[in-house]
């Protein structure tokens, strides 16, 4: 019974803030009216300094294209994060290293299924896998002149997977005419 006489009874309660009424009075004594816009001057317009004049930018650290920034290759930025990570001692110049790498795209896009596989399926997940089939087709063909390639290659599960990124990521750079002007 208590229970019932309860539940009725603590909504009909009500509970008071004494805070409440200090912001109640807090509210009624701010008369927003006379905060507001007002026209000080008719027909005045607002006139431009017509020196020129240069604004310093919010930020220091400035981003997108830089004029006096040196433009580097996209390929020879791939080549050195390659070098940096599995080639620290490697003795072949960086243009040697760099027509390894132009070797095994065009081995890859030279394929007669590369179009079909890579190029022109949708599903990712296939067309990654067959651009690793292509690319490792291109390091076999490759090999006689590569040995050292080759071995680093079939041997060192983590060099293929950066090495087969690194070709995605070359072929990747830009559409198919672009990267056959870039071969030569």
């Amino acid at each position: 019974m208590l229970h019932w006489f309860l539940k009725f009874l603590i909504p009909k309660l009500a509970v008071k803030n004494p805070d409440q009424d200090q912001l109640d009075e807090l509210l009624e004594s701010v008369d927003l009216s006379t905060y507001g816009i007002e026209r000080v001057k008719l027909n005045h317009t607002i006139e431009l300094d017509a020196s020129e004049s240069e604004i310093d930018p919010q930020n220091s650290n400035l981003r997108g294209y830089h004029d006096d920034a040196p433009q580097r290759d996209p390929l020879d930025e791939i080549i050195s994060a390659f070098n940096n990570r599995f080639f620290t001692g490697w003795d072949a110049t960086p243009q040697e290293q760099r027509v390894k790498f132009i070797n095994i795209a065009r081995h890859v896009i030279d394929n007669p299924y590369y179009q079909n596989q890579v190029v022109n399926n949708p599903d990712e997940q296939n067309r990654r896998l067959a651009l690793e089939e292509l690319i490792k087709q291109a390091i076999n063909r490759e090999r006689k002149r590569e040995l050292d390639l080759y071995k680093r290659y079939a041997s060192d599960p983590e060099f293929k997977r950066a090495f087969d990124a690194s070709i995605m990521q070359l072929l990747a750079q830009g559409n198919l005419d672009g990267f056959q002007q870039l071969l030569g």
